[in-house]
């Protein structure tokens, strides 16, 4: 999934809903030259995350006989309500809620357009992009279908996710009309 964005050196890459965050983690290690934010709702993941970058680290330092250091942090936050200023990421990566394991997807209904939204306001006007999985394909199509002013679907792949048939999207971020440039800060 971080290959599909074209990582550039000094870009900010999030994934706003992380889990354990395998994603930004694997990004610190292949993407040193990007900055890498892990967050979530949920505490436990959070900690958890935190937990697995000290690992990360620790191996590096192991490895390198450095001080280990990568460009990557996390944090609790509010997937539709993010801490960070407008237009500020260039990269989202997130494997969404399916509903199944996590939520519901009655919830989607609800949680995908929001997110979306406040994924656009972070995202770079122009050159930011997502790439997001989700399993919930009808809710996603629906919530996407919505945000045409925000964003362009560049590509879809099909993939298969422990015997859920899943699409990844990749979407471009449009250029800030008028309306859309309320700054949170």
């Amino acid at each position: 999934m971080l290959r599909l964005c074209d990582p550039q050196p000094a870009d900010i890459i999030i994934d706003p809903m992380c889990g354990t965050g395998a994603i930004p983690i694997e990004g610190a290690a292949e993407w040193p030259s990007c900055f890498h934010i892990a967050g979530d709702n949920n505490p436990q993941a959070v900690k958890r995350t935190a937990n697995n970058i000290s690992s990360l680290l620790k191996q590096i330092q192991r490895k390198e006989s450095s001080s280990g250091s990568k460009p990557i942090d996390n944090i609790q936050w509010d997937i539709c309500s993010l801490p960070l200023r407008t237009g500020s990421v260039d990269v989202i990566v997130s494997d969404m809620p399916f509903g199944k394991r996590i939520g519901s997807k009655r919830k989607n209904w609800d949680l995908y357009p929001a997110c979306l939204t406040e994924m656009g306001r972070i995202c770079r006007p122009r050159t930011g992009r997502a790439v997001l999985l989700t399993q919930d394909r009808k809710c996603f199509a629906k919530a996407l279908s919505k945000m045409g002013h925000i964003w362009r679907k560049s590509h879809t792949i099909w993939v298969n996710v422990g015997g859920l048939h899943a699409a990844v999207y990749l979407l471009k971020r449009l250029e800030a009309k008028n309306e859309e440039t309320k700054s949170k800060w």
